[in-house]
């Protein structure tokens, strides 16, 4: 599957360009998968694709905010916020994980996205980590 993805990246990056919404998806969907494989591995071994799978899911964040100027992007902007906040509970960086989680709850999200339900999770794995720094 990751080099089906990967094929299918390098051919919506050629066909639609590097900014635009659906290669933008396809950047995070990767990501997801480089991050599936990585929950695998030894913490010692995981660490540097889990910081490369990061800095791809800002990058792709931050293009969608800019092009967010009616909201159009705002599940997608929701997405990468939720999974950059598992990505800082996997970092024991609890303060980021709570800010990226309380931005995902401000948002105007419909009640039935599974988004919601992640969020959920997110917040019991957010909890438990600052329970563990106290």
């Amino acid at each position: 599957a990751k080099n089906f993805a990967k094929l299918a990246l390098q051919v919506y990056k050629t066909e639609l360009g590097e900014k635009n919404p659906i290669t933008l998806r396809n950047v995070s969907n990767l990501q997801l998968l480089l991050l599936r494989e990585a929950e695998n591995l030894e913490k010692s071994e995981a660490k540097s694709i889990i910081d490369a799978v990061k800095y791809e899911l800002e990058d792709a964040l931050a293009a969608f905010v800019e092009m967010n100027g009616m909201g159009a992007y705002g599940l997608d902007v929701a997405s990468l916020k939720t999974n950059l906040g598992f990505i800082a509970v996997w970092q024991e960086k609890p303060k980021k994980a709570r800010k990226l989680l309380r931005q995902v709850q401000e948002m105007n999200l419909p009640s039935w996205h599974s988004i919601i339900n992640r969020s959920v999770v997110l917040e019991e794995y957010v909890e438990a980590l600052e329970k563990l720094e106290r």
